[in-house]
């Protein structure tokens, strides 16, 4: 039932349009909900509302919304094929989805795979899964390009899922191909408040990218790179920084990384024969326990049990010597002056050896950091090239301290980063959901779908489920899907090759989707269940307090705050919560038990505020549960149902720049890869696979994707897919306020291309052109001739091109990126399993026309 109160009046909600849960109100007149804003005293987004926030209110009156459950009556599925649907009650929907999933779960819970990208979900979705038994849980698309090569590194270098930059007091900011703090990454609209207030107090911006995106075309500096090279340029300032012009913070290096650690020739560390720790150099010249001493030698080569033993840091000195700006700029084609001189800028910014008082605590100020996001980890080695930009940070000392490169929410009343194995920094927040890189896991035969036992240092590998389901033989899977349950993902037009998309979702014998309009993903479902809006639904958005699975970036002083959404509209037709209808298959299923247990225990909930598993709850009665076991028993849903949020304790110095209060080190010299790397080689083998292990380096370093240049090609352009600030255009292409943005905007529905490249082509501004991959996918574009682009790059924005929408306006406009990509194993980063989007492409103009139908292009595009 719709929020209670006068029908002229604001209520407090949060916003789902993206994964950031701004705080807002929004107005009811004659139960019609008029306006959204946001409230100025309230975080994460202190009063400001991005484009599709404001526009969400359009959303909610979409006529083109799913209002009844459906059942699918032709058998054939693909992108082409009519479904046939058939209206059908919720009762005979949830009848046989139950019957089914209670059938899998007695043979098999492992054959059930989830898939959702509503991250708000995750907490009580994870209590559903794990009480029905099956590990097949995934984000999807995002698990391809977005986090792939920044969650593991976030928790390597700080025991947090994400990272971003202490605007506060960074002073000098290299965004590599990322935008944060320009409506784009976590806390989006709070965090371009910051980099604003930043940019006023005069903080340098410089952004290395193939386009000059929003980010680049407001910074201070704009530098054109080759896609694909960004982790050269990190290593090649590194070599600057540390052996041309001896910048780096020693002290740092010493106390919070392993750069002391002594390393045989075997490249393991040399250990302690008692207590099998690695061994430092101490000043008295003797080799001891890495915590028998507090100044170890950070350089060098030493005697040690029987032999020579180098430092991890001396082995990076060296290392980075074949980094040079000349072969740095060959690759990159930034000029060698242009690399030391961002080099020696960023050092001289970290200001290596200041200090800051902050609520009493005096603490290293190193006002200078370096970012990156899925420009930089969407390649065969985007691990490696993550680690690359967050070492550029470490050796100047940059990291969860004042100005640098901070954790998300690493360090609260929850926890905080701690010792692990080695000395080495280890997660402490009980909340983190993800797999953490280190303690390092055994690689082991695969057990589920997206055969994560085969990547052990990575948080997941999403990008393997759909090889898993089409090839289950090939990776000895016991079993194979029999029902997949998707929500809030389009798998198809997100992820790559909707062929093969298509052809796994056709494996899968029964489907069901939940979704309140049709798209490309719901044409292959059997049932299909109308969700809510937003704005009709009661739901807790589990983004704080002190959650990983919302790594909201919160200064000092900043409040963590729980929130909830609240039905302040009718819902459409007989709409329902999603996470309501898995509530209730769970009570139909009989696994109620379960899952309150596992409710209970996925929240971190103790008595008395915890659900009995013996009781019987409706979802309401957990809402009110959760929220007391949260915020204390004053602060149950009717608080909510009055307030909207809750703000629990401000985050303090120690919280927001936590390095200097625990001892869990950063390791630099990556000894656990090589580990890994035996590990998944042995069990690959036993198994017949032809897997590549060779990125498990101790050492990072750049090596090119599949598409680097190699000699002269008629594929000779890189594709490069970059974000719009107010909309991807999947989901918000339902809403006209926004395809009106995008109309009006020339950079949306185009493809841009640098002039002189254009002239090489023949190919005019605004005609339409041929765009035909290495892979021999074909489409059409419309030209946009811009200086605002390297050379060797053509850009294509969001992910347009759209096939199936609900919304006509939207279908067929621009080019869809995700096409282009060639999906299958040798285009995978095989340490973090994401997907290579490093597409190579040629152009050429297509003056007759463009044509009726594009069959070569899967399915999608004008």
């Amino acid at each position: 039932m719709p929020a209670a109160g006068r029908d002229d009046t604001w209520f407090v909600s949060t916003c789902d349009m993206c994964y950031n849960a701004c705080t807002i109100r929004v107005h009811r007149v004659n139960g019609i909900a008029t306006k959204i804003e946001g409230i100025p005293e309230v975080g994460p987004n202190y009063g400001k509302i991005c484009a599709k926030g404001n526009a969400a209110l359009l959303n909610a009156y979409n006529p083109n919304r799913i209002a009844h459950p459906l059942r699918r009556t032709n058998p054939g599925k693909g992108q082409e094929l009519d479904p046939g649907w058939k209206e059908i009650s919720w009762e005979e929907a949830l009848t046989e989805v139950a019957e089914r999933l209670k059938k899998i779960r007695e043979e098999d819970p492992r054959k059930l795979v989830v898939a959702s990208f509503d991250t708000y979900s995750f907490l009580p979705l994870r209590a559903f899964v794990s009480a029905f038994g099956t590990p097949n849980f995934t984000a999807g698309p995002a698990g391809y390009f977005c986090g792939n090569g920044v969650h593991p590194v976030a928790y390597t270098v700080t025991g947090s899922n994400d990272v971003h930059p202490d605007a506060a007091y960074c002073r000098y900011l290299i965004q590599f191909g990322s935008s944060i703090g320009f409506v784009a990454n976590s806390n989006a609209m709070g965090m371009t408040l910051e980099v604003a207030n930043a940019r006023m107090r005069g903080m340098k911006m410089v952004c290395i990218d193939p386009m000059l995106s929003n980010t680049a075309a407001q910074a201070d500096e704009w530098i054109p790179i080759r896609p694909g090279t960004d982790a050269a340029m990190a290593l090649g300032m590194m070599n600057v920084l540390i052996n041309e012009l001896g910048i780096f913070d020693g002290d740092y290096l010493r106390r919070y990384t392993n750069g002391p650690y002594l390393v045989q020739e075997s490249g393991h560390y040399v250990r302690d024969p008692g207590t099998g720790k690695p061994l430092v150099w101490d000043e008295h010249g003797e080799a001891v326990p890495y915590d028998g001493t507090e100044t170890p030698a950070l350089e060098g080569s030493h005697p040690v049990q029987g032999g020579t033993a180098k430092t991890g840091f001396q082995l990076w000195k060296e290392s980075l010597t074949r980094w040079t700006p000349e072969r740095v700029s060959e690759i990159t084609t930034i000029p060698a002056a242009t690399v030391r001189r961002i080099a020696r800028e960023f050092g001289a910014a970290a200001q290596i050896g200041s200090e800051i008082l902050i609520e009493g605590e005096k603490l290293p100020l190193r006002p200078a950091a370096a970012t990156w996001y899925r420009g930089v980890g969407a390649h065969k080695h985007g691990l490696l090239n993550g680690l690359s930009i967050a070492f550029l940070n470490v050796m100047v000392g940059a990291v969860d301290v004042p100005g640098g490169l901070l954790n998300a929410n690493s360090a609260g009343p929850f926890g905080a980063p701690k010792e692990g194995p080695d000395g080495i920094l280890v997660v402490g927040n009980r909340y983190s959901h993800m797999r953490p890189p280190y303690p390092l896991r055994k690689a082991m035969p695969p057990q589920t779908l997206e055969l994560v036992e085969l990547f052990p240092v990575s948080v997941y590998a999403r990008a393997m489920l759909w090889l898993g389901i089409l090839e289950p033989e090939k990776y000895h899977l016991p079993y194979t899907p029999e029902m997949l349950i998707q929500c809030r993902t389009n798998l198809v037009a997100n992820t790559a090759d909707p062929e093969i998309m298509a052809a796994a979702l056709r494996k899968i014998p029964f489907m069901v989707s939940i979704a309140d309009h049709h798209n490309e993903t719901t044409v292959f479902a059997d049932i299909v269940l109308p969700d809510t809006h937003s704005l009709e639904r009661l739901a807790p958005m589990a983004r704080n307090p002190f959650m990983q699975f919302q790594p909201i970036p919160l200064g000092v002083g900043h409040a963590w705050n729980f929130g909830f959404q609240q039905p302040i509209l009718q819902p459409y037709g007989s709409s329902r919560h999603w996470l309501e209808v898995l509530w209730e298959l769970a009570h139909r299923m009989g696994m109620q038990r379960e899952l309150y247990a596992a409710f209970n225990a996925t929240a971190h909930l103790s008595a008395p505020h915890q659900l009995d598993v013996n009781g019987s709850y409706t979802w309401e009665d957990l809402c009110d549960v959760w929220a007391k076991g949260w915020c204390g028993p004053d602060h149950g849903l009717d608080y909510f149902k009055q307030h909207g949020y809750y703000e629990f304790s401000r985050r303090t110095a120690r919280e927001t720049y936590p390095r200097a209060f625990h001892r869990g080190r950063i390791p630099i010299y990556l000894e656990h890869f090589l580990q890994a790397g035996e590990d998944v080689g042995k069990v690959t083998q036993e198994m017949g696979l032809d897997w590549d292990t060779s990125d498990y380096v101790p050492l990072v370093e750049w090596r090119p994707c599949p598409s680097f240049p190699s000699g002269p090609t008629e594929y000779d352009l890189f594709a490069v897919n970059h974000k719009l600030t107010f909309a991807t255009f999947t989901f918000t292409a339902e809403n006209n306020w926004l395809n009106e943005m995008a109309e009006r905007d020339g950079k949306v529905y185009n493809v841009g291309i640098n002039p002189e490249t254009a002239r090489r082509k023949g190919i005019r501004d605004g005609e339409p052109i041929w765009i035909e991959s290495s892979s021999g996918v074909r489409t059409v574009g419309i030209a946009r001739l811009t200086e605002g682009i390297h050379p060797e790059a053509i850009g294509i924005p969001g992910v347009l091109g759209r096939k199936l929408t609900a919304n006509p306006r939207a279908r067929g406009q621009g080019v869809h990126f995700n096409s282009l990509i060639r999906y299958s194993l040798d285009q995978l980063d095989m340490l973090s399993a994401a997907l290579d989007a490093c597409v190579k492409v040629k152009i050429s103009p297509a003056r007759k026309g463009k044509p009726k139908t594009l069959k070569k292009v899967l399915g999608f595009g004008p």
